[in-house]
């Protein structure tokens, strides 16, 4: 017999999506780090990272909607989708940090952020299996600083 599942609150939900997100944000930044080999060679976990900032993303993107909303798509691994679920004045800020590049400061540029974002929108399902298919076009940075400025938003959330 299958019980039903118990009902939590969605502030429960969104606290305990939040840790996670921070949490695999944290995992990424460890991927990310280069490791030397014997040979002198280094090395970095490129598809671990991509899947777990993408993955930090996805979850920080459905506390901010329970937080804002009460509800999030839940079963959604579509960045895209899942960022146009937030309010737009959230959305807006999200554009405005992600987009503040030190070393090349531009103003923030919607057209630009919606093709980058749809350029990384599957990663976490397209590059979890990547040995099946082949390698797909990406961009770190720009999953980098998007994965940071939802991390910058969630800090403010109590």
């Amino acid at each position: 017999m299958v019980r039903p599942r118990k009902r939590v609150p969605a502030r429960t939900v969104a606290e305990a999506a939040r840790s996670h997100s921070q949490v695999f944000h944290l995992a990424a930044k460890r991927c990310n780090e280069f490791e030397r080999l014997p040979s002198g060679r280094l090395r970095f976990l490129f598809v671990p990272t991509l899947v777990c900032y993408a993955f930090s993303i996805e979850i920080g993107l459905k506390a901010l909607a329970l937080c804002e909303k009460g509800k999030a798509p839940l079963n959604e691994h579509d960045l895209r989708k899942l960022f146009t679920f937030l309010p737009a004045a959230l959305q807006g800020r999200i554009i405005r940090d992600t987009d503040i590049i030190p070393e090349a400061p531009l103003a923030p540029d919607p057209k630009r952020f919606e093709s980058d974002l749809d350029l990384v929108r599957r990663i976490f399902v397209d590059w979890r299996y990547i040995y099946e298919t082949g390698f797909v076009d990406t961009d770190l940075g720009f999953l980098q600083r998007f994965a940071a400025a939802i991390q910058g938003v969630l800090k403010e959330y109590p």
